[in-house]
């Protein structure tokens, strides 16, 4: 179905880049918005998304950390990714504009976020093959 070694991740979330960097392109951001934008940048650079950029039951104030998959796919029309992350970047924008994120979270809490992002990751990997 998708070759993985062609797969890119981005992530802000160092433990998914530690587990995944020898088997998939890794590109590491500083934060949840530049996950968003690099995503959109791909995107709009004729790659279609293989995870939605809003996985989770997650808010986008409510978490620090994203990452997101994203597949080379030529000349396909890729319109629905393009709508589809430019209306996640919206809603991350509202979300920060209603509820800011907090600027720091404890270690344990920050963990436990990702955590919860490994996790998200760590079930759709297996089904990109």
């Amino acid at each position: 179905m998708w070759e993985l070694e062609k797969a890119i991740l981005i992530t802000n979330n160092d433990r998914v880049e530690k587990k995944y960097k020898g088997t998939l392109q890794v590109i590491f951001a500083e934060s949840y918005e530049e996950v968003l934008i690099r995503t959109r940048d791909m995107v709009y650079d004729r790659h279609v998304l293989l995870t939605h950029p809003q996985a989770s039951s997650l808010k986008p104030n409510q978490t620090p950390y994203r990452s997101v998959v994203v597949y080379p796919k030529g000349e396909e029309d890729n319109t629905k990714d393009i709508l589809l992350i430019e209306k996640c970047l919206e809603v991350y924008y509202q979300w920060q504009k209603i509820a800011p994120a907090p600027e720091k979270y404890s270690d344990k809490v920050a963990g436990d976020f990702k955590t919860i992002d490994l996790s998200v990751i760590d079930n759709i990997i297996p089904r990109i093959v």
